[in-house]
């Protein structure tokens, strides 16, 4: 039974501006049912432009200044694919992306800003404001005594911007403003008191200066004049990018979308836009995040009221809006129609409306705990109804292992290696066959993404063992939604799958595919031997050093990442570890005589250690401080979020004797329950350093060696390096 509506319209908001975050927030607070929204940005921190030049100054620091779209994606309930539009295909509602699948829209609405107008190698545009902020940190850091620094622009951003680079930069570096003309736009008033302030700051001010190329150390006029300037800021002239007019969109002259009153395209209903990006037919203005932030309800009720078939709304650019320009030192000049006003305290309002509007997108309210109808006499046994995807969602290991032993004997002379390692292996015909499955619900929004972490998850019991895929089996699972949005799913989960597949030369020949409540994924994969013997989990050997290849915490990342609790950055590290393949790391351990291997996955590294050693009949010294851990996943641990295995992992550790200094947390990070996870080796102790070398050198920087097999108890140490000599063996 279909108890929750099923999604039956594609809302797609391309860009992450000042517009769509008011959207993601507006469908946060009053979801649509029926619809699905995505947003896709190409840098998921989109920066707020009126707190640009206070950070700059120094007055803010960067996450005061940036929007998170990771968790106001999950606020919203919206996927968000990480990534940047290159085409737009209209007439089959698809978009293309740099990388990722074409994705399909019902409704598009585009928040992705301008692009720079004329510049080259030599200048910094600070548009996108992304893309200029890595620029201007590398100068602060770079610039020399005597160098002069250039801003090209004296529009009211300009003039802001300048002077704010002032207050950051030393006064031994000459900074100047070069411009054909002075706050034009705006009444004489504000013209005297910047000018006022660019004075009093040091700032050169170069008028009636057109800028018509910029080379190595020179600004050159249209007229032949030339500037000295070593580092050159463009805060002038915006162009639209090319795809909007190369899809058929009606736009101006310059390549900006083309919206009537309601900010929908006059060409095509399906596609709204808003911001820079947008021409307002009729009520053209300047390009001024102010009007981004002004569109947003409108946006907002407009992409409702197109997906119900109800009138839109207008909306009306004014004419007459207050502005208010930063000198850099906490004082500001504001401005609307004739009125000019200057103080401290003018700076002060502008801070307050600028955090007020921040803290709208960055202070969101605590993910709602799923509700429990189960009676009260029956809730103490009810599972936490939040569950995690990935390798949280597996089955603990006490109830499968209690499931195995009540399963009927099965005695088969061509199975080799069954139950209870990474993979089987089968004899057929004289050869030495490995089977695995492996699979689990989604664990991220970006379905593209998740296929291809599957795939890696599901070849890494081939991989460890020392072998090579050959072929698959997917067994596809896809949530009730309208026929295309299916069909979709289906495609990106798969197409992610196969890429990986096809990387490894892995054959995807079969599967099926069902309806069921949730996106999942699991592959069955066929291996056979890459040289040499196949390695099980039993062979380590006293004295043998444990190396790791990838840092562990995705499962509390995740799992945090579902309750909207962690930051954009922080989930980029465990996608990136997630997303990287064992295959490598494999073929480095192969060439220094491993005696054992496994992947870290749904039981945490201390419950496949544990397999290890029992099967080996071994002890161990684990150095808890030498194991890498990903970015962020202590501090959730810290925080008490829990994947939904956590729990049943954690009845491992009473099978280790933790020495007091231990920390609580960093220990039951050694059972949280990896997805895709690194592979854990046993490598001869005279070699161990050397192959930690080569791993690091083939690309897994954070492989560490993290214990010593030996005989007697299983041991973690607190301090590294409180093993004994590792070369002696003993």
């Amino acid at each position: 039974m279909q108890l929750q509506t099923p999604p039956v319209r594609d809302l797609v908001l391309l860009g992450g501006g000042h517009a769509h975050v008011q959207v993601l927030r507006s469908f946060a607070m009053k979801p649509l049912p029926g619809v699905r929204l995505t947003i896709i940005a190409r840098e998921v921190l989109t920066p707020y432009s009126g707190m640009l030049p206070g950070h700059i100054a120094g007055i803010y620091n960067a996450d005061e200044i940036h929007i998170d779209l990771g968790p106001l994606a999950v606020f919203a309930s919206a996927r968000l694919i990480a990534d940047e539009v290159v085409a737009l295909d209209l007439e089959n509602h698809r978009l293309e992306l740099s990388q990722h699948p074409a994705l399909r829209f019902d409704l598009l609405s585009i928040n992705t800003g301008a692009v720079p107008l004329g510049v080259g190698e030599h200048v910094i545009p600070v548009k996108p404001i992304g893309r200029f902020l890595p620029g201007w940190e590398e100068v602060k850091r770079t610039v020399q005594p005597g160098q002069r620094v250039s801003v090209v622009g004296a529009g009211a951003g300009g003039v802001e911007l300048v002077l704010a680079m002032r207050r950051s930069l030393p006064a031994s570096v000459d900074l100047r403003l070069v411009s054909e003309d002075f706050l034009d736009q705006f009444p004489s008033g504000v013209g005297r008191r910047m000018r006022r302030a660019l004075e009093s700051s040091g700032v050169d001010l170069q008028l009636g200066f057109r800028v018509d190329t910029v080379a190595a150390g020179e600004l050159v006029s249209d007229d032949g004049r030339r500037l000295e300037s070593q580092h050159t800021f463009w805060v002038t002239n915006v162009a639209a990018p090319t795809w909007p007019a190369a899809a058929g969109l009606a736009t101006d002259e310059a390549g900006f979308i083309s919206v009537d009153r309601h900010l929908q395209s006059i060409s095509h209903p399906q596609v709204f836009a808003a911001g820079d990006i947008a021409d307002l037919q009729h009520q053209e203005r300047p390009k001024a995040g102010v009007f981004a932030v002004r569109e947003g309800p409108t946006l907002s009720a407009n992409l409702r009221r197109s997906i119900l078939g109800r009138p839109l709304k207008r909306f009306n650019a004014q004419q007459r809006f207050l502005v208010m320009i930063g000198t850099g030192n906490r004082r500001a000049v504001a401005t609307k129609g004739r009125f000019v006003v200057e103080g401290a305290w003018v700076w002060r309002w502008k801070n307050w409306l600028d955090r007020r509007f921040m803290s709208r997108f960055n202070e969101l309210s605590q993910m709602p705990q799923p509700k429990s109808e189960l009676p009260e006499a029956l809730r103490a046994e009810a599972p936490d109804l939040m569950r995690c995807g990935g390798c949280g969602s597996k089955l603990g290991a006490s109830p499968l292992l209690r499931v195995l032993d009540r399963l009927p004997a099965q005695n088969f002379s061509q199975v080799a290696l069954g139950l209870g390692d990474d993979a089987a292996i089968v004899r057929s015909e004289g050869r030495d066959v490995i089977l695995t499955v492996d699979g689990f619900r989604s664990l991220l929004s970006d379905t593209y993404l998740f296929g291809r972490i599957t795939a890696h998850h599901a070849l890494n019991d081939i991989l460890a063992m020392g072998g090579k895929g050959v072929s698959a089996l997917a067994l596809a699972t896809v949530p009730l939604m309208a026929e295309a949005m299916m069909e979709d799913d289906l495609y990106q989960m798969l197409r992610g799958a196969v890429d990986v597949l096809n990387e490894s030369d892995v054959a995807l020949v079969g599967g099926h595919s069902a309806e069921g409540a949730e996106l999942s994924l699991s592959l069955t994969v066929t291996g056979v031997a890459n040289g040499g013997a196949l390695l099980a989990k039993s062979g380590l050997r006293s004295g043998d050093v444990l190396l790791l290849t990838k840092p562990i915490g995705t499962g509390v990342v995740l799992a945090g990442h579902m309750r909207g609790q962690v930051d954009s950055a922080t989930l980029q590290h465990t996608i990136e570890s997630l997303d990287t393949s064992n295959a490598a790391a494999i073929g480095v351990l192969k060439a220094f005589n491993p005696s054992a291997a496994t992947d870290v996955s749904g039981f945490g590294l201390l419950g496949h250690l544990a397999e290890m050693l029992r099967g080996a009949a071994q002890g161990v010294e684990l150095d808890l401080a030498s194991v890498p851990v990903l970015p962020g996943a202590a501090d959730q641990m810290a925080a008490g979020v829990n994947s939904s295995l956590q729990e049943n992992n954690e009845r491992v550790l009473s099978d280790f004797s933790a020495d007091p200094a231990c920390d609580a947390n960093q220990l039951r990070l050694l059972v949280d329950p990896q997805t895709s996870g690194g592979l854990l080796a046993g490598v001869p102790a005279d070699r161990a350093d050397e192959c930690l070398q080569a791993l690091h050198a083939a690309g897994y920087s954070q492989a560490a060696r993290i214990g010593q097999v030996r005989a007697g108890e299983w041991r973690i140490l607190a301090q590294q390096g409180a093993t004994a000599d590792p070369s002696s063996g003993e």
